[in-house]
Formats: structure tokens, sequence, C-alpha cells
């Protein structure tokens, strides 16, 4: 089964999701091309900045920063030593052979173009920045799927680990469902949960919960690879949905002694 992953340029927290599914075996699931996006899309870099110091507060914006470069730099100089560490996507892609594709906004003519000519079986959202429009959501042949790391339709929306981290929850979900043209909505395939571990931060926490999610969809789509299309799951939970948190959501978050970094 052909595959084909649409992600965006994040070492720090999107990265260990690939780490993890090249990690596995992947049987009949044929990965033929990694396309990324640039990180957050075309989010305005000026008003991200200032949107993370709040969030991150100085120090931890400092060492979020700082993790970033030292990723950036260790893939310049080549220090990727194994196919299960990398510090960069085209390194990962290089090590297991999978053509790699920086792109903008997938829907455009000259990408979707690209996209198309793998003749995907399944199209796989991993953080894709873009709300994928439907020629791109018609050319698999089994299923185009977004991985969403909380539970749906509870948690729509963005950063959805803050947002179960500062509602109190116990365990950060991972919901794979069908995409259609509404945001964070089709039929969910995969539903279940990772534990949050006390004194654990949300970095620490979207970094596990990526990687329990490579297998997640490692398991859905040797399904598909079988001929055997996931039961659909029917959601009993009510619709919610959260955008980027405000400044003094922020703030509560920190003074619930929850910690971004």
């Amino acid at each position: 089964m052909r595959v084909v992953f649409l992600t965006q340029d994040d070492p720090l927290y999107i990265l260990p999701f690939f780490e993890s599914f090249f990690a596995q075996d992947i049987g009949k699931v044929e990965v033929t091309s990694i396309f990324a996006c640039r990180a957050m899309g075309n989010r305005k870099r000026t008003k991200l900045v200032r949107e993370l110091l709040l969030l991150y507060g100085p120090f931890g914006f400092a060492k979020l920063l700082g993790l970033q470069c030292w990723m950036r730099a260790a893939s310049v100089v080549g220090l990727e030593s194994a196919p299960s560490r990398s510090y960069s996507f085209k390194a990962l892609a290089r090590a297991h052979r999978i053509p790699y594709h920086r792109i903008g906004n997938p829907n455009h003519s000259e990408h979707f173009a690209l996209i198309a000519a793998q003749r995907p079986d399944a199209l796989v959202s991993v953080a894709c920045p873009f709300l994928l429009k439907r020629p791109l959501l018609e050319l698999p042949s089994y299923a185009a799927l977004n991985i969403h790391h909380a539970p749906l339709p509870r948690y729509k929306g963005m950063m959805p680990t803050f947002w179960q981290m500062y509602h109190g929850e116990s365990s950060v979900g991972i919901t794979i469902h069908t995409m259609v043209e509404k945001l964070d909505a089709g039929e969910i395939v995969y539903q279940k949960s990772v534990p949050i571990v006390a004194g654990r931060s949300m970095h620490q926490l979207i970094r596990y919960s990526k990687r329990a999610g490579a297998r997640a969809m490692m398991e859905v789509l040797q399904q598909y690879a079988q001929g055997q299309s996931p039961t659909p799951i029917v959601p009993v939970a009510e619709s919610s949905y959260f955008t980027f948190p405000r400044p003094d959501e922020m703030r509560t978050f920190r003074k619930r002694g929850l910690r971004a970094i």
C-alpha cells in the first residue's frame, strides 16, 4: 500500500512521530514520499514569537529556541549516526531512502501535482498546517487520514495538548480520522489515550504522545494494507473547538503549576 505523508518541518515536535513510525516493521506499507510544509504554515512569525513568549515565558522560550537551533545545527554538521536518530526530516528521509519535498500550501496546483504523481493509496496528515481541499482528499484510493492528539470531537482545533492539561485531564487522546474539508471532522477510525504523568511538561507530553501516535497510525495503516477497513467509532462526547490560548489562559496554565517546557 502506497502511503504519502503531509506534515510540517518541525524537528522538535513532529520528527519523533516519524522516528517511531519507521522504527516499526512497516510490512506492506510503502511510504513513497514525505511532503513537509513550513512550520506553522503561513502564520505570521512576529505574532507566533509573541504568543510563544507568553506561553513559555522568557526562560522557557530561550530553552525552546536553543533546542531548535541545536537540532538544526546538528543536522547541518551531520551528527545523525543511525536511521533511528535524526535531527532533520531530510536526514531521516535519506536514511530510509524516501523522497522528501519541502512545499508550500499543498492545495496549490504545483504542489498538488507532485502529490498526485505519487498515486497514494493513503494520504496521511501529521500536523500539516493547511486545511486540505477536496481534490487532495479524493486522491487516495483507500483513505485520507489525520492524526489528532486529543479525543475528538471534544478537543477540536489548535494546541490540543495544552488544552487537555489546562482542563485537568488525566490523559491525552490519540484520534485518527478520515479527513473532510471541515477541520477535525470526518469518520473516527481509531481512538485511545495515554496517561499524563504528574510533573511532565507540555513539551515532554507532546513528544511522548507523538511517538505513541506513530504506533497507532501504523496499526491503522496495516489494517488498510490487509484489505480491512477499520471499524468506525461513534463519538459520545459533545463537540468543542479550541483556538490558540489567550494571554490570560497562558498565565492561568502556569499559575496552576503546569509547565510548557
